[in-house]
């Protein structure tokens, strides 16, 4: 029995024995379980997105990388055949990386990717990092590219670049083993250098070098090559170099490197920080030595710039340039992008813009405008020296021939300059050299410049130089108390100046060619024309100066209003007055006329309404106490009608029917036509007669927007905002902009039908009957502005409405007036092929003829008839200027009205008069004694004059 209880007792401790061990810790076998399971699950699905992502990836050949960097866009005309290409080579240089600086390679390599030698392709630790974020910043993706990275993305993702999404980087990393795969890390950086965009209109190492520095990329410093390396986080916000339209040395005096006619250039050192961190870089990777790091990092931006100011000149011509700018501003409106991104999908996007060009037409104009028997003189006056001085007596242009010798050398005259004691050189302020003080980065600098002057050619032709600098160094150049520029006496012992200048004994100084810059001539008179389609609002052609060539910074068709002169009268005036009639009577209500007091009319015979058959007496109005406006012929008419006052642009009555107008309706019609330049605040302001009425506008007008509103008037009343392509597409053919004018409702149909038949009849007049087209429609008007300086014509035909501007840039008169404008307007679109085209519009159903004129139907109450107006017949006596006697023997017939400009002599005829008891002489005339002829019969009754 006991033996049995140890027998069984060994068998369950033999059976504990065998038994698995109890885990202490169950729950944590399965948290790894569960997290295997998960990481296994996560994985896959990393992998499937990825695969996924990648297998719809497009192929690439890295071995055609090269052929990739030309990306070229095409602008094609209005038939799809190419039409220009934008910077298609000039804008990029290829250079092999042998070539490159070993620091310009290490710098990019230092700052944007220090581990580029050793990885392939792209940073796991960097990506797994940037998915992270991800995932907690809302699905963006951080930076996190290699050089590798940036190559692929930029070459074969550009048009998901700008998108931080992980799909994007997926492709990136994709595409970057790819190009590790199968090109060296020389080839890889090489492309990557010569493709990248580094602002100031240069993309690659080499354009940037040429650009900024004005030097081959092989001669690039250390501290240049750091420079260049900072920009490609944002080009256009760090780019070394800017060009301000418009902008002055006043007001950029302190980062000012040149100014031009059109604008400044400046130096941006915003990218400064970043330009000190890569060359911190660079010494710690051991890239350069301390000395190297103390040399480039204590080098101002300033001393490293030498620009190449020519930059923004291509082969681009107006129409081009003006169609990029217009598809860059629809990128950023329309997608959303920052100018940068706009700018390079434009100049390297590969795009094809379809523009609105009619080739032939804009050829034909290029044609007239380069014929110089189509323009008019210059006729400026000139004051003692042979300046050419302004209305208030102030020098406009100097003459050239006054301080330049027939070698080219300027010649400061004696009085300007004087050598002191020091050895330095005192040049005076004030007198014929400007001198300009500017502070850049606390250092003051001083810009010594020509004036503004004219010279001629052997022919004749007139041309104007905006200036120049002389160009001495900054650190030669202080100023005194007087802003006397001090030239120190340090300059003149330097032997690398000795033959910069030298001092005459007569006090004057000579500057060689060598030792200054002068500005391009310019031919004067310029001319500006844009055509527009007009049911499309299409642009058609345009040409924005004369005798141009390269990338032309001054569009003067778009970017430089001039006074348009009478021209603006359709829009300011007649337009307005019939539209407002047309409304007036529709609400039920007649006009209100107002007597302003300045004329013999008031209120009187305009009828209801202001309409096309409206009289309105050309006579003396006072306005202010001043006898205003004048007209032209210094004259006055007497009964016009509104037609009849618009076809001979008499200013007198253009501004009594806009007082009867309105400002306020005036201003608002402007705006409608699509004039953006009116000024409506401060003391100098367009609104008054005098800008409104007869064109003497504050800023002006363009050509552009006033093709624009004169197309108008025979498009239904009508009118589309103007633009200079349809449609845009890029590289894969997908189409990213489209461009559908937008459509303005200015007049009614019917005003804008016998708008253009009053416009029609001053084609038909002496006036323009130069802008005749035989068979063809056409409708415009002239404008003239004070002392001849505008001379304009804008006008229509059933297809096209164009506009041309002739003028000087100064101000200065010329010789004709508008009918030189007509006359080549009528020259370009009687040569257009599709000005043919079309016919004029239907009269419109409220439009209805009554007394020899068109009224909008129910506005013809009240009107009166020139015929109806009853007026004196009279005999004048041509000697004495009274009233004739039968004795006078050369008399002439003269019709008086109420509102005639000269009143109806009271007496007679003081020299042939033999009965002065019948025919009464004025006391204060005496009468001439008649001989007596016993041959002559009794003399009969003169005609009397026939009473009012």
């Amino acid at each position: 029995m006991q033996a049995n209880v140890k027998n069984d007792t060994a068998a369950a401790a033999k059976r504990r024995r065998s038994a698995p061990k109890k885990s202490k810790h169950p729950r944590l076998k399965i948290v790894l379980i569960a997290l295997l399971i998960i990481f296994v699950i996560s994985a896959l699905a990393v992998f499937g997105y990825v695969y996924s992502v990648i297998s719809k990836a497009p192929k690439i050949d890295p071995s055609k990388i090269n052929s990739l960097l030309s990306e070229s866009t095409t602008i094609y005309d209005d038939q799809g055949k190419e039409l220009d290409t934008v910077f298609a080579s000039s804008n990029r240089e290829t250079v092999s990386i042998k070539k490159m600086p070993k620091h310009l390679t290490n710098a990019f390599i230092a700052l944007e990717d220090k581990s580029f030698r050793k990885h392939h392709g792209f940073n796991v630790i960097r990506m797994f990092g940037a998915v992270k974020d991800s995932i907690f910043s809302g699905g963006k993706i951080s930076g996190t590219s290699t050089i590798t990275q940036q190559l692929a993305r930029n070459m074969y993702l550009p048009d998901q670049q700008f998108d931080r999404t992980i799909s994007r980087k997926v492709l990136e990393a994709y595409y970057a083993t790819k190009l590790e795969k199968y090109l060296s890390k020389d080839e890889i950086l090489e492309a990557y250098l010569n493709y990248i965009y580094l602002g100031y209109s240069s993309y690659g190492v080499q354009t940037a070098s040429k650009a900024y520095f004005s030097k081959d990329v092989s001669e690039l410093t250390v501290a240049e090559s750091a420079a260049l390396a900072a920009l490609p986080q944002s080009p256009s916000k760090y780019e070394l170099v800017q060009f301000i339209e418009g902008g002055t040395a006043a007001e950029y005096k302190g980062v000012l490197l040149a100014e031009t006619p059109d604008g400044v250039y400046i130096y941006n050192d915003i990218s400064k920080p970043r330009r000190e961190i890569c060359l911190k870089l660079m010494k710690e990777q051991g890239y350069i030595t301390e000395k190297e790091y103390k040399e480039a990092i204590n080098t101002p931006l300033k001393d490293m710039l030498n620009p190449d100011y020519n930059k923004f000149d291509s082969k681009s011509a107006y129409f081009s340039d003006y169609v990029i700018d217009e598809v860059i501003t629809k990128l950023k409106k329309e997608k959303n992008w920052d100018h940068s991104t706009a700018w390079n999908a434009v100049y390297n996007g590969g795009l094809k813009i379809y523009s609105t060009m009619d080739s032939q037409a804009q050829k034909t104009v290029l044609e007239q405008f380069a014929n110089s028997n189509n323009y008019p003189n210059i006729s400026p006056n000139y004051d003692r020296y042979g300046n050419i001085v302004g209305r208030n007596g102030q020098v406009v242009l100097f003459a050239y021939d006054n301080y330049f010798d027939e070698n080219g050398n300027f010649i400061l005259p004696a009085g300007n300059a004087k050598m002191q004691k020091d050895g330095s050189m005192i040049i005076y302020y004030g007198n014929d050299l400007n001198i300009y003080t500017t502070k850049v980065n606390g250092k003051t600098d001083y810009s010594l410049e020509f004036k503004n002057m004219y010279t001629t050619d052997e022919s004749g032709a007139f041309y104007s130089i905006q200036g120049g600098y002389i160009n001495i160094p900054s650190e030669y150049k202080s100023v005194d108390k007087d802003n006397n520029l001090i030239i120190s006496a340090k300059f003149f012992k330097s032997n690398e100046y000795k033959n910069f200048m030298t001092v005459n004994d007569d006090g004057s100084v000579t500057i060689p060619p060598s030792s200054y810059s002068l500005r391009p001539k310019t031919i004067q008179p310029q001319a500006a024309m844009t055509i527009v389609e007009n049911k499309t609002g299409h642009i058609k052609a345009m040409v924005g100066g004369r005798n141009t060539t390269g990338r032309q910074i001054l569009n003067r068709a778009s970017d430089a209003p001039r006074q348009p002169g009478s021209s603006i009268k359709p829009l300011g005036v007649y337009a307005p007055a019939l539209q407002q009639s047309a409304e007036e009577y529709a609400a039920g209500r007649k006009h209100k006329f107002t007597d302003f007091g300045i004329d013999k009319q008031g209120t009187k015979l305009y009828g209801d309404y202001l309409t096309a058959g409206s009289i309105v007496i050309d006579e003396k109005t006072t306005i202010n106490g001043q006898v205003w406006p004048l007209n032209f012929s210094r004259t006055y008419s007497g009964t016009q009608t509104m037609r009849s006052a618009m076809v001979n642009s008499l200013n007198t009555c253009a501004v009594k029917i806009w007082l009867q107008v309105g400002k306020d309706y005036s201003v608002e019609m402007l705006k409608k036509f699509g004039i953006t330049t009116l000024v409506e605040e401060g003391d100098a302001n367009d609104l008054n007669a005098s800008a409104l009425a007869l064109g003497g506008m504050t800023k002006g007008t363009t050509t552009l927007e006033m093709a624009s509103a004169f197309s108008t008037f025979p498009n239904n009343g009508v009118r589309y905002d103007t633009s200079s392509f349809t449609k845009v597409v890029d590289k894969q053919g997908n189409v990213i902009l489209e461009n559908k004018p937008k459509e303005h409702k200015v007049l009614d149909e019917g005003v804008a039908w016998i708008m253009a038949d009053m416009l029609s009849s001053v084609v038909n007049s002496a006036a323009a009957n130069y802008a005749q087209i035989s068979g063809v429609f056409v409708g415009g008007k002239t404008g003239t502005t004070n002392d001849a300086f505008d001379d304009w014509f804008n006008g229509f035909t059933p297809t096209y409405s164009a506009s041309l501007w002739i003028g000087s840039d100064y101000g200065i008169s010329l010789s004709d007036h508008s009918i030189i404008a007509t006359y080549m307007w009528g020259n370009i679109m009687r040569n257009i092929n599709k000005v043919y085209d079309g016919s004029r519009a239907a009269r419109p159903a409220n439009v209805i003829s009554y007394n020899g004129e068109y009224y909008i139907n129910g506005t013809q109450s009240g009107a009166k008839s020139v015929s109806d107006l009853k007026s004196r017949e009279v005999e004048i006596c041509e000697e004495s200027g009274y009233l004739a006697t039968p004795d006078c023997k050369h008399k002439k017939t003269k019709t008086y009205d109420a509102f005639s400009e000269d009143e109806i002599p009271e007496y007679y005829c003081n020299i042939h008069n033999s009965n002065p008891e019948k025919y009464p002489i004025s006391p204060e005339e005496t009468l001439v004694e008649q001989k007596k002829d016993s041959s002559t019969s009794t003399p009969s009754s003169p005609t009397t004059p026939s009473s009012p």
